[in-house]
C-alpha cells in the first residue's frame, strides 16, 4: 500500500493474552500480561475467531476489558488472537535510545507538568532506581516564572550556589560571615591562638573571634604576631578601654608602649568569660599606619558583679597581622571554645 510521506513503522501494537473458550459463553475478559486490559474501542482491534477476522461492532463488542461475541461460543471454537492496534495517532512507547536531540525542537525546554495540588518535578534516581531526589517547581500560588542557569565553572569545596539576581548561578560564599577556624574543649590550655590571619585578609575585610570560656584567674591579655615575624611582639602595645560594673561604676584605663594588650582586668570568680575580638583589615592596607583590634569582653568579678569592657589595642607597627593569641595572666583556661569568622569584602 503506497503512502504519502514516510511509511509508518512504529505503532502501539499489543497482542493480548490467549483466551480459552468456554462452551456456551459469549463474554470474556481481555488481559495483557495477566492484567485486565481495556482497548480504546472495538475499531482498534483485530480479532480472529476460528481463523476468521471478525467485524468490530457486529461480530463482537467491547465494554472496558470485556469482549462479547455476537453469539455464544461452543466447544471447539478457537479465539486465535486479539491484536490491539493502539489509540488514534498513538505511536506507543518509544524504544530505548530512540528519542534523541534530533527529535526535539531547537534549544528544547522539557516540561514536567503539575497535577492536582502537586507542582511538576524532575526526579534523579540512584543507579538501581530504588530511590531518588527531586527538583520541584514552586506552587501555583507563588505565580513565579524564572530561569536558573548553572555555572560555567566547576564547583570547589565549601562553596554554595549563589545568584546574581537574574538567575545566573555561580559558586561562591553565601552570606557575608564565613566560619574559618575553631578551637574547642580548651580546658587547661595556656592560650587560645589563631594563625594565618594575613592570608585570610586577601578575602576577608574583617576577622572576628567569638569566644566563651570557663574563667581562670587574673587579667586577660592579648599578643599579636606580624606577617613574616618569627615571634609575638612584646613591646609597643597601646590600648585603652571603658569598663563597666554594677551600680554605674564606669572606669577608663589605658597603657602606652606596654608589653601586651589587655582585654579585661582581673576578676576572681569562675562564672564565665566571653566576648568578641574584632581584627579590622588584617593586612593593614586601608589605614597604612598602625595595626589595631577592637574588643568587647565580659566576665565576673564575683558571684553578683559582672564586668564589661569595650576597648581597642593598637601596635606600633605598620605590618599586617598574621597571628593572635589571648591568655590569662596567672592561670589556664577552663572549658570552652573560640571560633574565627571572616567578613567578606
Amino acid at each position: 500500500m503506497p503512502y504519502i510521506g514516510q511509511q509508518p513503522i512504529t505503532g502501539n501494537f499489543i497482542k493480548l493474552d490467549d483466551i480459552t473458550v468456554v462452551n456456551g459463553q459469549a463474554s470474556y475478559t481481555m488481559q495483557k500480561d495477566s492484567a485486565n486490559f481495556s482497548p480504546a474501542s472495538a475499531n482498534h482491534m483485530l480479532v480472529s475467531l476460528n481463523g476468521i477476522i471478525q467485524n468490530p461492532g457486529s461480530s463482537f463488542t467491547i465494554s472496558n476489558h470485556t469482549i462479547t461475541f455476537a453469539s455464544n461460543l461452543v466447544t471447539g471454537d478457537v479465539i486465535n488472537f486479539i491484536m490491539v492496534l493502539g489509540d488514534v495517532l498513538n505511536i506507543g512507547t518509544p524504544s530505548d535510545n530512540t528519542v534523541t536531540n534530533d527529535k526535539l525542537a531547537t534549544a528544547p525546554t522539557l516540561i514536567s507538568k503539575g497535577a492536582g495540588s502537586d507542582s511538576g518535578a524532575i526526579q534523579l534516581n540512584c543507579e538501581q532506581n530504588t530511590h531518588g531526589v527531586k527538583i520541584k517547581g514552586p506552587p501555583h500560588s507563588a505565580s513565579q516564572s524564572y530561569t536558573l542557569t548553572l555555572p560555567s565553572t566547576a564547583p570547589s569545596a565549601n562553596k554554595a550556589l549563589i545568584t546574581d539576581g537574574s538567575g545566573n548561578l555561580s559558586f561562591g560564599s553565601a552570606g557575608g560571615l564565613v566560619k574559618l577556624a575553631e578551637v574547642t574543649d580548651s580546658t587547661n590550655q595556656s592560650a587560645i591562638e589563631f594563625t594565618g590571619l594575613y592570608a585570610y585578609g586577601a578575602t576577608y575585610q574583617t576577622l572576628i573571634i567569638s569566644h566563651s570560656h570557663a574563667t581562670g584567674t587574673g587579667e586577660i591579655r592579648c599578643e599579636i604576631k606580624g606577617v613574616n615575624q618569627g615571634s609575638y611582639y612584646n613591646t609597643a602595645y597601646y590600648w585603652c578601654a571603658v569598663t563597666g560594673r554594677p551600680n554605674n561604676n564606669v572606669n577608663t584605663y589605658g597603657v602606652s608602649n606596654g608589653s601586651y594588650g589587655k582585654l579585661l582586668g582581673s576578676f576572681g570568680e569562675s562564672h564565665g568569660y566571653r566576648g568578641n575580638i574584632i581584627i579590622h583589615d588584617p593586612r593593614n592596607v586601608s589605614n597604612g599606619s598602625r595595626v589595631a583590634i577592637e574588643y568587647l569582653q565580659t566576665g565576673w568579678n564575683n558571684a553578683s558583679s559582672v564586668v564589661v569592657a569595650h576597648g581597642v589595642i593598637g601596635l606600633g607597627t605598620t605590618t599586617g597581622i598574621d597571628a593572635i593569641k589571648y591568655y590569662f595572666a596567672s592561670s589556664n583556661f577552663g572549658a570552652g571554645n573560640a571560633v574565627l569568622y571572616g567578613v567578606l569584602k
